[in-house]
């Protein structure tokens, strides 16, 4: 099912700054820190988006066999992986090596030989990607990392006339009030062991505008926001690799505490007595053209 509606900033981002200080472009040698020792985790646990959002994005700016994308904060090629099914060349661009590897090798096995993986960040463009080259730009669970009007301005320069920029997010599970309870007893855990996990997740009115209009206001026309529900399930494993893949849960956060949150932790899913743990959201789309 899709539904399209008016968009919001998203409200459950995994890894959203919690202070202005956190708030710093991805070109910045922090935002690759950050995520350091979460990288196998990442690249094994976090979720794709799906092939519908996929599809949407592939039919919605007509990208083929001729298209170069660039996805702008690949992390561990969650969209440029599947994206290469469909387009000439992807450019998978990263600030944190490490990531990458785990990128290159999800590549490997996916056999998708057609994504150059690049160590640069927003702060880097446009770098060597020539004017009006892109036929689109995908930004996942990393775009509020970003210095946002700057990154949107190159972005609209590299892109070729009718190309479109789009942002997608989906929801965390690592937080309160949920209708899946189950979720609320992690975050209370992992809270326990660090001090200042976030108590809720997501930009919030003082670090962003609508997404929406940021687009239109820097030159973006026929902006839509698209959702595509999901359920998914995970089992102990995922839980505890998903956690781990959380820049403020990541292990090296835990120090010496890692293996006695991750025991606390797959005992309190055993006491659930479930097999398989299920998070109900969606993925939102947000995307213009140029």
């Amino acid at each position: 099912m899709i539904d399209r509606t008016p968009a919001m900033p998203p409200t459950e981002d995994p890894d959203t700054p919690e202070s202005d200080d956190a708030a710093t472009a991805t070109g910045t040698a922090g935002s690759a820190d950050r995520f350091a020792s979460t990288e196998p985790y990442y690249a094994r646990y976090r979720p794709r988006y799906g092939d519908d959002p996929i599809t949407y994005l592939v039919d919605r700016f007509d990208v083929d066999r001729t298209s170069r994308v660039l996805d702008l904060g690949c992390g561990a090629g969650q969209i440029a992986i599947p994206m290469a099914a469909h387009a000439g060349t992807v450019v998978g661009m990263d600030p944190n090596e490490a990531m990458l590897r785990e990128a290159r090798a999800q590549a490997d096995a996916a056999g998708q030989a057609n994504v150059e993986w690049v160590q640069g960040a927003d702060g880097d463009l446009p770098g060597d990607i020539e004017q009006d080259s892109l036929r689109l730009t995908t930004m996942g669970r990393s775009f509020h990392w970003m210095d946002q009007p700057r990154t949107l301005d190159h972005l609209r320069d590299l892109l070729e006339p009718g190309g479109g920029v789009a942002l997608l997010t989906d929801g965390e599970w690592l937080t309160h009030g949920t209708e899946d309870h189950w979720q609320a007893g992690v975050h209370a855990l992992a809270a326990e062991y660090l001090d200042d996990i976030p108590e809720r997740t997501g930009p919030v009115a003082e670090y962003d505008d609508p997404w929406d209009e940021l687009l239109e206001a820097h030159g973006f026309t026929d902006v839509e926001t698209v959702t595509f529900p999901y359920e998914r399930e995970w089992d102990p494993d995922s839980v505890v690799g998903y956690v781990f893949s959380l820049s403020f849960c990541s292990p090296a956060r835990f120090g010496d505490d890692r293996d006695a949150f991750e025991t606390a932790l797959r005992a309190y899913l055993r006491d659930h007595e479930a097999e398989t743990f299920v998070q109900h959201g969606a993925v939102e789309v947000i995307s213009g053209r140029r």
